[in-house]
Formats: C-alpha cells, sequence, structure tokens
C-alpha cells in the first residue's frame, strides 16, 4: 500500500532535505527523461557538483537564475542545485521568445540564465547573445544543445527507444554549437574541485525556492510569484496525502515544469519517494507512448490534451492499455463527457484539480467522490480552505461570489512588488483569487470564472464561461471563447471567436440554435460570430484572455432588436447569475 509523506505538512524541510530522504529510500529508477532513468542519488550528486560550480562562478543566496527549458533531467537537476545553493531558480516557458523572456530576467533580477539552443525556425543563438548584450544585469549566459548530461552516476539506466519524439520541445536532434557561448554540460558535469567549498545548504524551510511567472491569461504583464521550500513541497504532500499517491507512483506531466501544475508532478515523486516522468511538446501519440514506456501511474493533463488523448484509435497507442490509475486536470471547465470519456477509454479516475500560480494546487476532487464531482473543482488541499464572498459579506450556499483562498503552502508573495501584494489579500489575509465561484454544502466548490469574464447586457450580467462550457460538445469547433464588446446603448454585447476542425462550417445560427436548444437564456446569446485560424493559448492550452484583445475584429452587426427588458430590477436580479 502506498504511504503517503507526512514530513512535510508541518514543513519541517526544504528541497534539499527532501532529495536526501528520496535517495535514501529509493534506490530504483527515479526520473525518465526520453529513455533514460535516473535515481535520486544520481540527481543528488550531480545537483551537487552543479551547485558547485555554479558557487565558483559568484552566484550566492538570493540570486536569481532563469533557465529556459524544455521538461528535462537537466532542468530537474538546475532545480536541485539552485535549491542547495539557496539560488532562487526562475523557470521560464519554452515558448518564450527574446521580448518575455527579457521582460522577465530583467523583472526577477536575473544574474544567470540557462536557455536551450536549437529550437526549430529560431534563431536561438543569436537571441541568447542578444539577452546577454542588452540584460544589465545578466553576468552568466550557458547554452543547452540538447545532448543532455550523461555523468549522471551509476544508477542511470537506458531503456531503449521506446518514448521518441518525448522530447519535442526541445532541441531538434543532432547537435547543435553553441556558437562560442558556454555549453550547460560544462556547468552540470563540471569536475569537482577540492579547493572549492559549498556553504551550508539553506536550513530554513520558509526560504525562496522558486520564482514562477503567473500565467498571464487576463494580464498583459505577468507577476512573479515567491515561493519557498516548505510551501512548494507541502502543497504537493498535502496532495500526495488527500489524493493516496505514494512511493510506486510514477507521476507523468504534459504541462511544462515551468508552471506549477507541471513542477508539481516533480515535487510529488520527491516527497513520495515515487517517480516521475519527463515530457516535452504536445503531441498526443508520443504522450501515450511516453505514459507506456515508463508505466506511468498517474497523468497531468489539460483538458484539451485529454480531449486529443481520447480522440486516438488504440492502434496509434501502441495498442495495449496503459496503466493508469489516476488523470489530474485542470485549467479548463471538465464537461460530463470527457469524464466518462477518461474512466471508459483510459480506465482512470479523472481528479479535477484548480489552482492559481500563487496558490499551487489549491482545491481538488478525492479518488472516493462519485462521477458526478467532476462538475466541481472539489474541495480545499489539506491544511488549506476557502470562502465565497459578496459584496464583502459571505456568500448563501449556491451563491456566486469571488473565491478567496487561505493556506500555508501558498507564495510568500510578488517578487520586488509589495504593494501588488498587499493589494492581493483581503484586511484578514484571504488571497482575493478574482475567480468566481459557489460553495455547495458538503465545502465542495462550483466554479463559475473570472470576475472579468462577466459580461454586462443592458445591466443583465452572466459569464462567458457559462456559455463556453454550453458549446464544449459543438463538433464543428477545435477552439471558442466568449468575449464582450462596447456597445454604446447596452454597454456589451456578446462576440465568439472560434478556430473551427478541418473541413467544418458553422454560421452564428448554427450556434444560437445548439445553445437555445440547452435553455439558455436568449440575453446570453452571442450577438457576434468571428472565425480566426486559431486561438491563442498558454503553455497549459487555456485561451490567453488577454491576449484575444489583440486579435482585429469586424464591426458589430446592426442592433438588434431589444432582447430582454433593461430595467433595474432586472440588473439586480441577475447580479448574482
Amino acid at each position: 500500500m502506498n504511504a503517503p509523506p507526512t514530513d512535510f505538512l508541518t514543513a519541517s524541510g526544504t528541497f534539499t532535505d527532501a532529495l536526501v530522504r528520496a535517495a535514501g529510500r529509493r534506490q530504483e529508477p527515479a526520473v525518465w527523461d526520453g529513455g533514460r532513468w535516473r535515481t535520486w542519488r544520481d540527481c543528488l550528486r550531480q545537483a551537487e557538483r552543479t551547485a558547485a560550480a555554479l558557487h565558483r562562478h559568484g552566484l550566492a543566496a538570493g540570486d536569481v537564475l532563469a533557465a529556459r527549458l524544455p521538461n528535462s533531467w537537466e532542468l530537474v537537476v538546475l532545480h536541485a542545485a539552485t535549491a542547495r545553493l539557496g539560488v532562487l531558480l526562475l523557470p521560464l516557458h519554452s515558448a518564450y521568445g527574446s521580448r518575455e523572456t527579457r521582460s522577465l530576467i530583467e523583472q526577477s533580477g536575473a544574474v544567470a540564465l540557462v536557455a536551450a539552443a536549437g529550437r526549430r525556425g529560431r534563431d536561438d543563438l543569436g537571441e541568447i547573445r542578444a539577452l546577454r548584450e542588452t540584460c544589465p544585469g545578466l553576468r552568466h549566459v550557458w547554452v543547452s544543445t540538447g545532448a543532455g548530461s550523461v555523468a549522471a552516476g551509476t544508477g542511470s539506466q537506458d531503456t531503449g527507444p521506446a518514448a521518441t519524439g518525448s522530447r519535442a520541445t526541445g532541441p531538434a536532434a543532432g547537435p547543435v554549437s553553441t556558437g562560442g557561448l558556454p555549453d550547460l554540460a560544462s556547468l552540470l558535469d563540471a569536475a569537482p574541485d577540492p579547493g572549492v567549498r559549498l556553504p551550508p545548504p539553506p536550513a530554513d524551510p520558509a526560504a525562496p525556492l522558486v520564482l514562477l511567472a503567473s500565467s498571464g491569461t487576463t494580464s498583459r504583464r505577468p507577476k512573479l510569484c515567491v515561493h519557498s521550500h516548505a510551501g512548494l513541497l507541502g502543497n504537493a504532500a498535502a496532495v500526495a496525502t488527500d489524493g493516496g499517491l505514494g512511493a510506486r507512483d510514477t507521476i507523468v506531466s504534459a504541462s511544462p515544469l515551468s508552471h506549477a501544475f507541471g513542477l508539481l508532478s516533480v515535487h510529488l515523486a520527491l516527497v513520495t519517494g515515487g517517480a516521475v516522468g519527463l515530457f516535452g511538446a504536445w503531441e498526443p501519440r508520443a504522450f501515450a507512448a511516453a505514459l507506456r514506456a515508463c508505466g506511468a501511474t498517474a497523468a497531468f493533463a489539460v483538458p484539451a490534451q485529454l480531449r486529443d488523448l481520447l480522440a486516438l484509435p488504440a492502434a496509434e497507442t501502441g495498442g495495449a492499455p496503459l496503466a493508469l490509475r489516476e488523470v489530474r486536470t485542470g485549467g479548463a471547465p471538465v464537461p460530463r463527457e470527457l469524464a466518462d470519456g477518461v474512466r471508459r477509454v483510459l480506465g482512470a479516475r479523472l481528479i479535477v484539480q484548480w489552482g492559481m500560480t500563487e496558490i499551487g494546487a489549491g482545491t481538488y476532487t478525492r479518488p472516493g467522490d462519485p462521477p458526478e464531482a467532476a462538475g466541481t473543482i472539489g474541495r480545499p488541499a489539506l491544511g488549506a480552505a476557502v470562502r465565497v464572498h459578496r459584496d464583502d459579506r459571505p456568500a448563501a450556499p449556491g451563491e456566486t461570489g469571488e473565491l478567496q483562498y487561505r493556506s500555508p503552502w501558498m507564495f510568500s508573495g510578488y517578487h520586488r512588488a509589495p504593494e501588488p501584494t498587499r493589494a492581493a489579500f483581503t484586511p484578514d489575509g484571504w488571497l482575493r483569487t478574482g475567480d468566481l465561484a459557489a460553495l455547495l454544502p458538503d465545502g465542495s466548490v462550483v466554479y463559475r470564472g473570472r470576475a472579468d469574464e462577466l459580461i454586462n447586457r443592458g445591466g443583465l450580467k452572466f459569464s462567458a464561461l457559462e456559455v463556453e462550457e454550453l458549446l464544449n460538445d459543438l463538433p464543428q469547433l477545435a477552439q471558442h471563447a466568449v468575449v464582450a464588446r462596447p456597445d454604446p446603448r447596452l454597454g456589451q454585447r456578446t462576440c465568439l471567436l472560434v478556430a473551427l476542425r478541418e473541413g467544418t462550417r458553422l454560421t452564428l445560427e448554427d450556434v444560437t440554435g445548439h445553445l437555445s436548444g440547452k435553455g439558455l437564456a436568449t440575453y446570453k446569446l452571442p450577438e457576434q460570430l468571428v472565425v480566426v485560424d486559431r486561438l491563442p493559448t498558454t503553455v497549459t492550452g487555456k485561451i490567453a484572455r488577454a491576449r484575444l484583445r489583440a486579435i482585429p475584429l469586424p464591426p458589430l452587426p446592426a442592433q438588434p432588436p431589444r432582447r430582454t427588458p433593461v430595467t433595474p430590477a432586472a440588473s439586480h436580479a441577475e447580479a448574482g447569475a
């Protein structure tokens, strides 16, 4: 039987403490990357060497090292090495270009950068040189060519080519020149220098460990969330305890380790003494192959990725059934048909999770919950609490209001931003999430969308998410988003942005007929349909709502007839819908 961890639930250790414990209690392979297994002891040894090399280059506790790498052994080692030295790791999404990378380097004050070269269609070396020259605080740059570090210790094992394609976000196959820039391998595989003594590892679990950039779905400039050792590892231990994950589990995430959802997979494996499989760019066949190759028992994927996985013919996923016991998803609504498909096709239980960069895993369903619980975002993590407030008062059960959160595992604040940090909390210490939700009598949370996604049509307010959920089963849609457009009389009117599946067509009448057939109120129906090639997304597959504003839109159609009376009474009645 899996034994859930309890030691981090009291914030009693650091990342290095956890790695030492994992290395001591698990001799079997623990980290799988592109067909090669390493142990936690391999990670501990290589992290110690890498920390010493960083120390020789002048990096010290409190410095920031930015890493724009795919999910990889190298990134896990850097995570462990920076933790050992007290340096804050800032993992950057591999998809970031020079603009986003430069902005976050400057915002964080990073003194060092590690970046992958050889991304298809990118002049990475030219971009990295430009970053080195234009970011005044950047003292060191290392380039990863994708060859990987092989001096990992005697525990390393090859498992053959079973997972070809699992590093699809990484550099292209074959050697890539560093163009004269220092190679990451020289840092990760640096020979020990007996003349250099490392300082003691951080002893305070509350010390900062990682900076994570908020997803930027509703803001143009992401904030940098400071997370401590105890916060991230305590959150992982709470998830493991609530979910029954343990040392015999192997977890594979389709999300990047630069995102809280992806990073949780590594921390779960670490605190339980289990194993983690690392996977790169999304490609459903490669993901299925990776799950099978490393014997995954748990998979992390957002709903859009699950749809892709379920759509694969059995012959294209290797034929044999997957050994999954659990699929954990979040970041978008989970309709009943998707939950049923996961159970039917993958034979796995579905855990629905809600979180934020500030929180990590905030609420989630439990393994013993009934199937209908997939329509909620579950209950708070062990040790955490939620409340729903409306107009500065507690909302009644089932009433929609702002979801507020409190937990010992949350971020400690925004990096170098005291005013936004203060503004993020209520006077009595609850995080203002900006999400709308309702509480059920059993403590489960029903997600109602973002507060800034409310549409106000003539005083009648409704959530864009409500309309989007009802369109999830419209077969022509590959992507869709409901947005508000300004209107001189009604204030706002509704526009539906869509990307269509290949070979399909769609009219506004198709959409409104579909929604009306489900009983949606007339005033909530979209009044404009705009078809685009693709909607912008975050790295986790969510629609990047802030970037929707950049899509050029045609004028709204002529003013429609009044659909419903617009009165103060009607406005007041709908305010909680």
